[in-house]
């Protein structure tokens, strides 16, 4: 795909921190016990970032915390250990616990959820370090790339301009073009690294 032929007017990156993870597993026995987690966890996305990977008898949750006080995920751990007969948890997020969920979800009938990976090296990320969303002329976003933290940081750059350009470069769908598209930094708010796409001459 080629970012050089008018199909996107800009591009915003959106760095986002890296925390402490952790992943938790838990079979319930009735409807009303999935629906009592899924409070649970609901009631913490104002202090730690919180993705759902499956649902059914088995649900799972990971969970993100920029804090290095873990007793948030402690008191997570004792409230599902304490009520429900079978919890797994993990303070990680790895292929190995995903490729765990993925035949218990298998063995229980529950539904495995979509979750991001790394448009680079292909890793599961629930929580990516970086965001790019390359938007046309009316401001709709039409494609989102999500990089992990290792990809990102061996993006070669020397400048935010360099960084977006590395990144795509790198980038499994084939970006065309992004070496030679002009890229002109746009103040935003809500992006705080933004660029406008000018296609070479």
């Amino acid at each position: 795909m080629s970012v050089d032929e008018g199909t996107f007017s800009e591009v915003s990156v959106d760095p986002r921190p890296a925390g402490v993870r952790a992943v938790y597993l838990v079979e319930t026995r009735t409807p009303d016990e999935a629906a009592e987690v899924a409070r649970l966890f609901a009631d913490l996305e104002a202090r730690v970032q919180v993705r759902r990977l499956c649902t059914g008898k088995l649900v799972s949750y990971a969970v993100q915390m920029h804090d290095s006080d873990s007793s948030v995920l402690d008191g997570i751990e004792a409230v599902l250990k304490g009520n429900y007969c079978f919890t797994v948890t993990q303070r990680s997020f790895d292929e190995v616990i995903y490729h765990i969920l993925k035949e218990l979800c298998s063995d229980t009938g529950s539904k495995l959820l979509p979750v991001s990976r790394c448009n680079i090296c292909g890793r599961t990320e629930p929580f990516p370090s970086v965001v790019v969303n390359l938007s046309d002329e009316q401001g709709r976003v039409r494609v989102c790339r999500n990089y992990c933290a290792s990809c990102a940081a061996t993006a070669t750059a020397t400048s935010n301009k360099e960084f977006v350009r590395s990144l795509l470069a790198s980038d499994k769908r084939n970006f065309r073009g992004i070496e030679r598209a002009q890229l002109v930094r746009r103040r935003s708010r809500k992006h705080p690294i933004r660029f406008k796409i000018k296609a070479s001459v």
